[in-house]
Parts: structure tokens; C-alpha cells; sequence
């Protein structure tokens, strides 16, 4: 059963409670079916619109195009199915919201499969869209990675520091735009304009990941090496989330945020 904050708090929609939820006193319910669909379709919307962008438009739009790309998307389905799941569809954004306790781990299990399924049917829309990836117009399917693979300049330990400190950044906002306290209805936006922000200071290290499903989706259509770096876009960013959670604990006061039992 969705969690009092979920239906309450979303990018989307949020209030301001004054005191703790109880079951009694919350609305109507997002079913886990609903749940799980927002979540799969999320994040198959920021896969086509993200990397989409770069396999299918780069030579038109850039890099700065790629980057508003991403964070359009982030904004667009904040709002569109935020009041439902939240809006996680980063699987990263989702371990950070379980370890401050505002899911419990048998729902964060169904969100990190729905964004993994949501990012492969993405992925493979783009694949198809592209012929097959003969369009493609990054070379690698606008996949991660690091070196020569993906016609990088930078190492393996620029990767980590970008993942770890830009997905914190990413998972310290979007956990304070669904504190108590936090102004309605503009969560959707702050998440939208960090992740253009960060699109823009690190796509030309590793492509920009701050996402394992983001890199799920575009890894198993490269082609190219990135399949065997992609552990690294799943390691840093949920180290990243660690990081992003603790630094709003230290912002912000846990005490007074709902919670959903284990």
C-alpha cells in the first residue's frame, strides 16, 4: 500500500502537514498496479526524451539541448504522474527515499523493477526509431562510460566523483522538495532545473548518468563497451544517494517526516 507522504507529497502535489498521517485521516490510494505503471512509464518517458535526444537530434540541438531534454522530461512527468509514485524513476532517487524511511523496502523493490522495465522499453523505442541504431547519432547510443570508449578524454576516476557527488545533489533535492515545510506544487521544478544543471556541467565526462536505469536502458542497445562499464553507473549513483541522504538529514529534521513501516 502506497505510504501516507506518497499520495500526499509528490513532485507534483505537496503539502504541508502539521502533524503525522495516520491511515485514517488519508485519502483514496494509488493501488500498487498503479504504482508500478506510473513508475515504468516515467522512466521510459525520460530514456526516450533523454538519451533520445542525443541519438536522434545531437548534430541539431547539442549539448545544451541533450541536457534541457533531460530535465523537461523530469519535469514533465513530475507533474504528470508525481501525485501517483512520487516520480522517482531513478532507481537511485528511490534508495534514497528508503533509507530516510519515507518507503518501505518491499515498495522500493516494485519501483526499481518498474524503472528498469520502463528504461529498456524506452530504450528500445529509440532503437527502433533509429533503425537499429544506424541513425544513432552519438556512436555509442548515447550510452556512459568513461575513455576512449565513449570518445572521452576523462577517467574512471572522474566518473566516480561526478556520480557520487552530482546524484547526492540530485537525491539532497528532491528529498527536501518533499520535507514538511517545502513550498506546494514547485518540487516538480527544482528537480527538472537540477538535473538540466547537472546535464550540463557532466555530459562531457561519461554522458551524464546520475540514473542506473537511465544507463540500463541505453547500455543494452550500444552496441560498444558500455555493458561492461555499466556496474560503474550503478555503484556510484547509489553510493551518490547515500551521500544526498545524509546531507538532508543534517538540513532538515527526520523527526517531524512521515514514515511508512519496513
Amino acid at each position: 500500500m502506497l505510504a501516507p507522504w506518497a499520495r500526499r507529497r509528490g513532485f507534483a502535489e505537496m503539502s504541508v502537514p502539521t502533524e503525522r498521517a495516520t491511515p485514517a485521516a488519508v485519502e483514496p490510494i494509488a493501488s500498487a498496479a498503479r504504482v508500478f505503471t506510473a513508475e515504468a512509464i516515467g522512466t521510459a518517458v525520460l530514456v526516450l526524451i533523454g538519451p533520445g535526444s542525443a541519438v536522434l537530434a545531437f548534430h541539431v540541438i547539442g549539448v545544451f539541448g541533450v541536457a534541457f531534454a533531460f530535465g523537461l522530461a523530469l519535469l514533465a512527468m513530475a507533474y504528470t504522474v508525481g501525485h501517483v509514485s512520487g516520480c522517482h524513476i531513478n532507481p537511485a532517487v528511490t534508495l534514497g527515499f528508503l533509507l530516510s524511511r519515507k518507503i518501505g523496502v518491499e515498495r522500493a523493490l516494485q519501483y526499481w523493477v518498474a524503472q528498469l522495465l520502463g528504461a529498456a522499453v524506452g530504450g528500445l523505442l529509440i532503437y527502433i526509431i533509429s533503425d537499429g541504431g544506424d541513425r544513432d547519432q552519438t556512436g555509442v547510443f548515447a550510452a556512459n562510460g568513461w575513455g576512449h570508449q565513449i570518445g572521452s578524454s576523462f577517467g574512471l576516476g572522474s566518473v566516480v566523483v561526478v556520480e557520487i557527488v552530482f546524484t547526492a545533489l540530485l537525491v539532497f533535492v528532491v528529498l527536501s522538495t518533499t520535507t514538511v515545510g517545502y513550498p506546494t506544487g514547485f518540487g516538480g521544478i527544482a528537480a527538472g532545473l537540477t538535473l538540466t544543471a547537472i546535464h550540463l556541467a557532466t555530459i562531457p565526462v561519461d554522458n551524464t548518468s546520475v540514473n542506473p536505469a537511465r544507463s540500463f536502458g541505453a547500455a543494452i542497445f550500444s552496441g560498444s563497451d558500455a555493458f561492461a562499464q555499466l556496474w560503474a553507473f550503478f555503484v556510484f549513483p547509489l553510493i551518490g544517494a547515500v551521500v544526498g541522504v545524509a546531507a538532508w538529514r543534517v538540513i532538515h529534521d527526520p523527526d517531524r517526516e512521515p514514515v511508512e513501516a519496513p
